[in-house]
């Protein structure tokens, strides 16, 4: 599950710069995209309705509804926006890996929690990562713009917003159920985006062409819907630790895409950055049952 889920997801930024060429923006894209996607979950928490905890009492359940709403304004509405702002400005082969710099969220906000140093293995795997986001990015390239450095901030702004995400939903899937706890999640970010873009834009203003409809469509089922679903369930039955090491395919799967479908082109220091990321991202779910 988990996969499919990071595969699908992987194309997201392809369907974004999709749209960017039919003239869409990206509040365009971020905000319908959410609105149009309730829905999808609505139907999926219904279907899925018996996975929710029954042992639940009244104060804990409304404790889980509320983080889970928090998690999604984090996460799928600033986060969301965020991510989609960056891929106006860079590649989405650069973006994907980007994005998978969580783990070094994830080790910084533990270390903190915890009060302990990591381990020797963690800080070898971040340091690989590191690495590798320095070499996709062309971070020590002189000819890199403000406009570039500030997509890739933005980018690894989203990547925080991942890894609260991931330490925060193992728990939260395991009472809510996968299902319902993505739709409260999306629920709570298109409730955010439905004041965004009418302040931006006005919901009234939409004019899009039926390809652009379309792409938005295929976006929303094959990029949002489906493998977010796929993520939160993968989640919830093999843990935080074993889905994001499965998820490692996401990069890769975005730079296979861009290549075909887009033409995207990447150098052999950004192709070699990119497997730093993977291993760097593997060795510390691998590393996991290590203290930090």
């Amino acid at each position: 599950m988990v996969a499919a889920g990071a595969i699908l997801i992987a194309g997201k930024g392809l369907f974004a710069k999709a749209l960017y060429d039919m003239g869409l923006s990206f509040h365009d894209v971020a905000a319908i995209r959410s609105v149009l996607a309730v829905p999808g979950f609505a139907l999926l928490a219904w279907l899925y309705r018996g996975n929710i905890s029954r042992s639940l009492d009244i104060s804990t359940h409304r404790r889980d509804l509320v983080l889970a709403a928090a998690i999604g304004l984090l996460c799928y509405y600033l986060g969301a926006l965020a991510n989609f702002y960056a891929l106006t400005i860079i590649a989405a082969s650069v973006e994907r890996p980007l994005l998978f710099a969580y783990p070094i969220f994830v080790v910084l906000i533990t270390t903190v929690l915890h009060r302990r140093a990591p381990s020797a293995p963690v800080v070898l795997a971040l340091l690989l990562t590191t690495a590798g986001v320095v070499l996709v990015t062309g971070a020590f390239n002189a000819t890199l713009t403000a406009e570039q450095w500030t997509g890739m901030g933005w980018i690894c702004f989203c990547s925080l917003t991942i890894a609260i995400y991931f330490l925060v939903s193992a728990e939260l899937t395991q009472r809510l159920g996968s299902s319902f706890f993505t739709f409260i999640a999306m629920a709570s970010a298109a409730v955010g985006f439905l004041g965004h873009y009418q302040v931006v834009q006005g919901w009234q203003n939409i004019d899009l062409s039926s390809a652009a409809w379309l792409t938005l469509a295929a976006l929303i089922v094959f990029s949002t819907v489906l493998p977010l679903l796929l993520m939160a369930e993968g989640v919830r039955r093999v843990g935080a630790s074993r889905a994001a090491l499965i998820s490692t395919l996401g990069p890769p799967a975005t730079a296979i895409m861009a290549y075909y479908l887009t033409g995207e082109m990447l150098t052999l220091s950004q192709l070699a950055g990119i497997a730093l990321v993977i291993i760097g991202v593997l060795s510390l779910e691998l590393g996991r049952s290590r203290p930090y």
